[in-house]
């Protein structure tokens, strides 16, 4: 063998080395990489199902706002309706007082049996 020969042996075997070497470096990088797309992909997996979680949680959470909303609603007529009672009442209790004044001021007569069983006549409890 010439030395061109080997030479060219030499040649090939440095560029077949570097070509295996290249394919196993290549083969290492993206194994890594296919590992880090499964982590990924775990991670994503995960994180969806921690929103779906959260959006369901948010969901009953709107529900539960929708229900106090209604209830608060509900105790306000409720409460509008006994405002509207009790200023009646309150204005019932005064026109009671202001009678009860009138009556204490005004000078009762004696009344004689007769006009008393005639009262009473008229509110349907006849004199016997």
């Amino acid at each position: 063998m010439n030395l061109r020969t080997q030479i060219y042996i030499a040649a090939i075997a440095i560029i077949v080395i570097a070509c295996v070497t290249g394919w196993l470096w290549s083969n290492h990088k993206i194994a890594a990489l296919e590992r880090e797309v499964g982590d990924a992909k775990a991670a994503a997996i995960e994180k969806q199902q921690l929103a779906d979680e959260k959006e369901k949680q948010a969901g009953e959470y709107k529900a539960k706002i929708d229900y106090l909303e209604q209830q608060a609603n509900e105790l306000r007529a409720a409460r509008q309706k006994q405002d509207e009672e009790l200023k009646k009442l309150s204005a019932n209790v005064g026109d009671a007082r202001r009678d009860v004044s009138r009556t204490r001021v005004t000078r009762s007569e004696p009344a004689t049996a007769d006009q008393l069983c005639a009262k009473l006549a008229n509110l349907g409890h006849p004199c016997g």
